[in-house]
C-alpha cells in the first residue's frame, strides 16, 4: 500500500502556518503584514506551525484521521516577526500503536528559534 502525500493541509488561512519548499524544507511562511500583526508572534501560534510541519514531513495514509494528542515542552529561544521564514524540522521520536511522538525544531538562517515535543495519533 503506498502513502499518499497530502495536496494541501486541512488548515486555511490565516491558520495555515506550514508549507512544503521542495522535497524535504518545511517552512513558516509570512504570518501576516507587520501592520495586523505588530508584535512578535506567540509561541502558540510556532508551536501550532511544527505540528502543521509533521502532516507534510510525514504524512499518515489518511490525512482525515491525524489528531493532535498532546504538545509537550515548548521552547522559545529566540523572537519570530511576521514575514520571517523558519525551516522546521520534524524527527519522529517513537510509535507506541497508533500513536507518534515528534521533536520539531524551528531554525532561522541555521539557528535554533524554536523547539516542541508533539504528539499525535493516525
Amino acid at each position: 500500500m503506498s502513502r499518499r502525500q497530502p495536496d494541501t493541509l486541512p488548515h486555511q488561512p490565516p491558520f495555515r502556518f506550514a508549507e512544503r519548499q521542495g522535497e524535504t524544507v518545511v517552512v513558516l511562511p509570512s504570518v501576516g503584514a507587520s501592520e495586523s500583526f505588530p508584535f512578535p508572534v506567540p509561541v502558540t501560534m510556532l508551536t501550532d506551525a511544527m505540528a502543521q510541519a509533521i502532516l507534510l514531513a510525514d504524512p499518515p495514509a489518511h490525512r482525515e484521521q491525524l489528531r493532535l494528542v498532546a504538545i509537550d515542552q515548548a521552547t522559545l529561544k529566540q523572537e519570530v516577526h511576521p514575514g520571517d521564514r523558519l525551516a522546521v524540522v520534524c524527527r519522529k521520536e517513537a510509535t507506541f500503536g497508533r500513536l507518534r511522538r515528534y521533536a520539531c525544531r524551528a531554525l532561522r538562517g541555521g539557528a535554533l528559534v524554536a523547539e516542541v515535543t508533539v504528539t499525535v495519533g493516525f
